[in-house]
């Protein structure tokens, strides 16, 4: 076995993408090595992953954990890895603090989305409609999207994929596969809108949202389809962070922030460090949070 297959047969809890993501980065630092990961120095690796990153930070950090992971799991020493990144992590958050400035001054208002989506349904696209309404009501990811559509529970039985069940008078979205399902496990939302209703009925029956075929997207395309149904292009990374600057505004920010902690499947503490966007008021829990 080698020492891939062993490494992730480590990882039996992690999704199928993350074990492809694993072996297709341990592929590309493999290629710049004369032996396996466990077989080299340090400064060989170091040196492999620096090259494949092109002097992007992020993607140093990315591939810097497979070689960290693979040789801690197999008891070799780390230190110099460890030392970079420590040093990458310190990179990566100056990064993202500047990169949370900028958009807060690029990215456009709540209200222009709501009346972007708001706009779609009068036009009657409504398949745009209800892509846009998910993400910027409950700021879900680009997977929670990915959903199949039902008229009854006895047709959404299979725990792996995501369903919009159709019913008289709601909508219960099940979210089966997303990011942080280990961490957060399935979700359930009952959706009540009338518009919502209304839109969601114009589309067949045991069909997939994303392709209005019973054919399941790619993930791969993901991102991207999704990407070109939002307003001007943004992702819905950026709806997220539209979400968090309009809440850094409102009164009851705590609870807004232990809302979408709950519908996006992410840590409350995960919320405060990366997606405040404002430069207007800082986020801080009330002390009964703390």
């Amino acid at each position: 076995m080698t020492e891939l297959e062993e490494f992730i047969t480590t990882k039996s809890q992690n999704s199928p993408q993350t074990i492809k993501n694993y072996r297709t980065q341990y592929k590309s630092i493999r290629a710049l090595l004369d032996n396996d990961i466990n077989k080299s120095t340090q400064p060989e690796i170091l040196n492999a992953v620096k090259e494949l990153s092109n002097g992007n930070v992020s993607n140093e950090w990315t591939y810097m954990n497979l070689p960290f992971m693979i040789r801690q799991h197999h008891g070799y020493n780390v230190d110099l890895i460890q030392k970079r990144r420590d040093e990458l992590k310190k990179l990566r958050e100056t990064h993202d603090e500047k990169y949370k400035i900028d958009k807060s001054t690029t990215l456009p208002s709540m209200r222009i989305i709501q009346d972007f989506t708001k706009q779609l349904y009068k036009n009657k696209e409504y398949k745009k409609y209800i892509i846009n309404f998910l993400i910027i009501n409950y700021g879900v990811r680009n997977k929670d999207i990915d959903v199949l559509i039902v008229g009854s529970a006895k047709d959404a039985k299979d725990e792996t994929r995501n369903y919009l069940i159709v019913k008289s008078t709601e909508v219960e979205w099940r979210i089966n596969e997303y990011k942080t399902l280990q961490s957060h496990g399935s979700k359930k939302i009952i959706i009540k809108s009338k518009p919502f209703m209304e839109a969601i009925k114009t589309l067949p029956l045991n069909t997939w949202l994303l392709t209005g075929t019973e054919t399941i997207l790619k993930e791969s395309g993901l991102g991207t389809t999704i990407k070109r149904l939002l307003y001007n292009n943004l992702t819905e990374g950026d709806y997220f962070k539209i979400i968090m600057n309009d809440i850094n505004s409102k009164p009851n920010t705590t609870q807004l922030l232990e809302y979408y902690s709950k519908t996006r499947g992410t840590g409350y503490d995960n919320l405060l460090k990366y997606y405040d966007v404002s430069k207007k008021q800082e986020i801080v829990p009330d002390d009964t949070d703390m």
